[in-house]
């Protein structure tokens, strides 16, 4: 088993049902608060100050809490009374489930040891499957960067499952999105979704619901593809390469991927649903 989180985990060996999941998750996200979201119900913020501080959150790689200290809305003793309040509310989904009274935490702490020793192994190997490819630091950037902007987009938890060195064809119910890097040397980057994160990331984009498949969702998801490829390009200047990237663009077929020339493909778990980040040299 690749990386995963917990509450997969315990599904997988039957431990708990999916119902009992989705219940937990449920008061994970009911329970569990950004700071942004703290600060208005402090009274730091008004909406619209946070969705503006949310909006740089989601199209740059920075840290939440510099971005709410650069807003110049909340200062360090109220950044630091913040993080004392998540931290204080914040509910892991092994609380979750015991709350629910799908486990005791017996239980839990059972299972947990040897969940996190399986992740231990598993990150190990991602780390040691990055280190063997071509170009790894090029890799790990685009790979990371494809994981940061998309779970900020959508505001669903991701997590590099697997690496390996081959492509893949597209798989049914995904959509294939493009990007060309292009300079001083080139690269595609590659991703594959399933249908229905289409409307997840471009609602988390433009702020209202997007049908996946339209042409609003389809642009929106572009414009997420290309704040990745911007990002990547300018991280990429730390390895001596000189990158702009192409306009991106949506594909039902396989597009670049087509056997030829180095492709690092990463698995990546969204929620209880997957994704491929494909990186070809």
């Amino acid at each position: 088993m690749g990386a995963t989180f917990f509450g997969q985990y315990l599904l997988s060996k039957g431990v708990i049902n999916r119902e009992a999941l989705i219940d937990a998750i449920n008061t994970q996200r009911n329970q569990n608060l950004n700071l942004t979201a703290l600060a208005v119900r402090q009274g730091y913020l008004d909406k619209q100050q946070e969705e503006a501080i949310l909006l740089r959150y989601r199209t740059s790689d920075a840290k939440l809490e510099d971005l709410c200290l650069e807003s110049g809305l909340i200062d360090k003793v109220q950044l630091d009374e913040l993080v004392r309040l998540q931290l204080s509310d914040w509910m892991r989904i092994g609380a979750a489930l015991v709350a629910g009274g799908h486990l005791s935490c017996e239980e839990v702490e059972k299972h947990l040891d040897v969940f996190q020793e399986a992740q231990r192994r598993a990150e190990e190997q991602i780390e040691t499957d990055f280190s063997a490819c071509r170009e790894p630091e090029t890799v790990k950037t685009v790979v990371s960067l494809a994981v940061i902007h998309l779970g900020r987009i959508s505001d669903q938890p991701m997590k590099l499952q697997t690496l390996s060195d081959h492509a893949c064809d597209l798989a049914a119910g995904r959509r294939r999105y493009v990007q060309r890097l292009v300079g001083d040397r080139e690269l595609h980057v590659v991703l594959d979704l399933p249908v229905e994160m289409e409307s997840v990331l471009a609602e988390g984009l433009v702020g209202i619901p997007c049908e996946s498949g339209t042409e609003v969702a389809i642009d929106a998801v572009c414009e997420v593809v290309n704040i990745i490829g911007g990002n990547a390009c300018t991280q990429l200047e730390a390895c001596g390469f000189k990158l702009r990237p192409d306009p991106p663009y949506s594909t039902e077929g396989n597009g670049p991927i087509n056997g030829k020339g180095d492709c690092v493909r990463a698995e990546v778990l969204v929620g209880d649903a997957e994704m491929d980040v494909q990186v070809l040299l």
